[in-house]
């Protein structure tokens, strides 16, 4: 570690000459330059998941294009590293370093084209404030539950909505096009006419491996099925709580075998809780369809045993449904320490349900399990992108949350462990086939092959193309042909 900081400061101090002029273009602009001493420094550098805190020596955080060319193409001059950050949401820390950070902050721009219903989005936007400019509309974007994650980092590792995803695609699928900064600061353009291999890598390739995105546009979609005005859903909450979960889990997937698979209308958000005082599933869900048809579709399957505690239809936005999930009184940085482990599944086994049915972790540190399913069947809607995972229907991603830094190491050690426990039920169907690369994992075995399956050669190649001296780079991030990413890399 001495030798990294060492070597950080030595790179810094011989690249002085071009550091002045850089950081007074990036002020004279309306960007900020921030330091450990400035006032400003601490918020800007947090992180969410306090877990992987890092602090970076410098933050770079422009405020036009110009500045961002200006800034990669100093700091690759001078032989500096950098880090690109958005949201702060990387489980991995990977947004930071203790170098330079580029930082998005100030890039906030969202300009709607009603006409061509897209959005267009700067690379400092968070959906919170996307979601804020659509609420009232007829329409909706695919983006994160959690409002402060940023637009940018979502969408390039695939983006799915747990609530629209199943009637429109992920977020991947609705890109048009990227504006994209690249090492050497040289500014492209990506999209399925103009450099498609690049547009193919960017669409679920994952945040930071080819370049900066300034921009991406995005389509927005219509709601009309439901009948319902200014952009409303039928939002659904269902829980059972102290009872037979082993069975309302059962006829949770026949529901899904019977009827949700052929009907992508219906979406899931399923969260799990066992523990010997209190228990419970609960089912956050969106019908997208007319009200009138809601009761027929849903009744033969809520009327099973055990019938749930509660059941109740809402008519909402989707800044309605966030903030009833809860997504919109998440704190920045959330409080407890967390780790999140994924597996994308194309089915959930009978071994695999007792897995997700186990108790809280035993364990005499404080740590709290919640289990988190997405159902994602058929929500892959355009198959050319590298997104990996067209033929998964669940997300299965417990989150592991703990108080205090002692207590890391036996968390992380019982989240790894629940994972592989997981995959190994799995493993006679062959039912989980991957890692979900927005919950990144810096503990994964085999990462590549379980973020990218078979589209790893050949982001490897379009690295090699657009990034030769793997400028862009961190651990578990994609390198080019020649070389090869390592976890030792970590942060």
């Amino acid at each position: 570690m001495a030798i990294l900081l060492l070597s950080i400061f030595l790179i810094i101090g011989a690249a002085r000459d071009s550091f002045p002029t850089l950081e007074s273009t990036i002020i004279s602009h309306g960007g900020q330059v921030l330091r450990v001493t400035d006032p400003q420094y601490k918020a800007a550098a947090t992180l969410w998941n306090t877990a992987i805190q890092i602090w970076p020596s410098l933050i770079l955080r422009p405020a036009t294009y110009d500045d961002v060319s200006l800034a990669l193409s100093t700091l690759y001059s001078a032989n500096v590293p950098v880090r690109i950050m958005g949201g702060r949401h990387s489980y991995g820390g990977y947004c930071s370093h203790q170098g330079v950070v580029l930082d998005s902050a100030l890039l906030k721009g969202v300009q709607i084209n009603w006409a061509a219903e897209t959005v267009t989005m700067q690379a400092g936007v968070i959906w919170d404030e996307v979601y804020r400019a659509l609420n009232g509309s007829e329409y909706v974007v695919i983006g994160g539950f959690c409002p402060t994650v940023g637009v940018v980092g979502y969408t390039l590792g695939g983006g799915f909505n747990p609530m629209y995803s199943r009637s429109f695609g992920l977020a991947s699928d609705s890109v048009l096009n990227f504006s994209l900064a690249l090492y050497n600061g040289s500014i492209v353009t990506a999209s399925s006419e103009v450099n498609p291999d690049l547009y193919w890598a960017l669409r679920g390739g994952g945040g930071g491996n080819f370049g900066y995105v300034l921009e991406m546009t995005q389509k927005i979609h219509h709601i009309s099925e439901t009948k319902l005005p200014s952009g409303q859903i039928s939002f659904l909450n269902i829980t059972w709580e102290n009872t037979d979960l082993k069975t309302v889990f059962l006829n949770w997937l026949s529901f899904l075998n019977e009827v949700a698979n052929i009907d992508s209308r219906i979406s899931f958000d399923v969260t799990v809780y066992v523990s010997p005082e209190h228990s419970f599933i609960m089912m956050s869900g969106t019908f997208n369809g007319p009200q009138a048809e809601l009761q027929p579709v849903f009744k033969p399957w809520l009327t099973k045993n055990p019938q749930p505690n509660s059941f109740a239809v809402f008519n909402y936005t989707q800044a309605d449904i966030i903030r009833e999930t809860g997504g919109s009184s998440i704190p920045f940085p959330v409080k407890e320490r967390q780790h999140v482990v994924s597996a994308m599944a194309i089915n959930i086994t009978s071994a695999m349900q007792d897995i997700i049915l186990e108790a809280q972790p035993n364990s005499t540190a404080q740590i709290t399990q919640v289990m988190s399913i997405i159902y994602l069947n058929n929500a892959n809607k355009d198959q050319n992108t590298s997104w990996p995972f067209p033929d998964i229907s669940f997300v299965i991603a417990p989150i592991f949350a703990w108080l205090i830094p002692d207590d890391d190491a036996t968390a992380i050690d019982i989240a790894e462990s629940w994972l592989q426990r997981l995959v190994n039920a799995a493993a006679p169907t062959q039912s989980v086939v991957g890692a979900y690369l927005n919950y990144i994992d810096p503990y994964l075995q085999n990462w590549q092959a379980m973020y990218y399956r078979d589209r790893w050669d050949r982001l490897q190649k379009i690295k090699t193309t657009w990034d030769p001296t793997w400028y862009f780079r961190f651990a578990q991030g994609i390198s080019p042909h020649t070389q090869q990413s390592s976890s030792a890399e970590r942060k």
